[in-house]
């Protein structure tokens, strides 16, 4: 065979890879268009990554504080099996991913009660996107029907579209079941109906209690509704004073967690929802002390990434981290 033959041949052989190649490039193409036209992304982009998360036991109660950067976002498993989603994070795909695909990893498509504690964008920003892809039966919200804008009023947009119940949150507001795995849920703040203010200071309180052991969850409440909580307290069946962990108010600002308040309560373990190196500079010294003073176990989503809380049916709890 001669050079220019051998040439000819190698020059054609290299056109035929190059058409296949193409060929093959397209039929990629379109296998994907045709797939996202049946399969939507959102019914498939948040099942990569699935963090590691073991089945919930029978009779177990367990709480997630998500590692949602700046913001707040909890999971609640309750014992009877219900699912509770207290926030959501600030705004961004980053925040969606982390909260569905920790749903997806727990397989929870129906959340039986969302929260939303106040309408500042760190805590609801991507409860808009959550609700596009669970179903919610219960969303209990800021008082008021004033959605205004962003991260709030498309999530209240949203939850409004479907079959969801909407509820004020008010201290009237009691998700406490008497069953086989009794349970106390029960918001403390805001006190009544009515008009309340804006951002932190209407920022709702919920107390929950699952045999013996006692959480506190606190949104981002200031100093002043902790110091009403601890004055003005008239439920008897919450025992305010006996609350082991603690949910810190605002990220750990110095704003919130006054040395009356956290004396008060029986704390002995202390969640911080705080984004790494955040400009806000949470949590801050101030509060780090006053914790330590306690002597309390403290846990930041900043150091140690999502952090679980498991209470057995024999009232014992453990700590589990998994960084994110």
């Amino acid at each position: 065979m001669g050079y220019r033959e051998q040439k000819n041949k190698v020059e054609e052989k290299v056109k035929r890879l190059k058409r296949i190649f193409l060929c093959a490039f397209v039929a990629l193409l379109l296998a994907l268009f045709i797939f996202s036209f049946f399969y939507p992304p959102e019914t498939w982009k948040y099942y990569f990554s699935l963090p590691k998360v073991e089945d919930r036991q029978d009779k177990e109660m367990r709480v997630h504080y998500l590692d949602v950067g700046p913001g707040d976002c909890i999971l609640i498993e309750l014992p009877d099996g219900k699912a509770m989603l207290v926030d959501g994070g600030d705004r961004g795909a980053k925040t969606e991913k982390t909260v569905l695909r920790y749903l997806n990893a727990l397989k929870i498509d129906v959340i039986d009660y969302l929260v939303i504690t106040h309408k500042d964008r760190d805590h609801c920003g991507a409860i808009g996107e959550v609700v596009r892809t669970k179903k919610v039966l219960n969303a209990y919200l800021p008082m008021g029907n004033d959605s205004g804008s962003g991260e709030y009023a498309e999530a209240y947009a949203e939850l409004s579209k479907g079959d969801c119940a909407l509820f004020d949150i008010n201290a009237t507001v009691d998700l406490s079941r008497e069953s086989e795995t009794p349970y106390t849920l029960s918001f403390l703040y805001p006190y009544s109906t009515g008009s309340m203010p804006e951002g932190e200071e209407g920022s709702a309180v919920f107390w929950l209690d699952y045999m013996g052991v006692s959480f506190l969850f606190t949104g981002d409440a200031p100093s002043d509704v902790e110091q009403k909580l601890v004055q003005n307290l008239h439920k008897d069946k919450i025992k305010l004073n006996s609350t082991e962990i603690l949910k810190v108010g605002h990220h750990g600002s110095a704003s919130s967690s006054c040395e009356d308040f956290l004396k008060y309560l029986n704390l002995q373990t202390a969640i911080l929802s705080c984004g790494e190196n955040n400009s806000y500079g949470h949590p801050a010294d101030s509060v780090m002390e006053r914790l330590s003073a306690l002597s309390a176990d403290v846990y930041r989503t900043d150091k140690q990434g999502h952090i679980v809380i498991t209470v057995g049916e024999d009232g014992k709890y453990t700590v589990t981290t998994q960084k994110s």
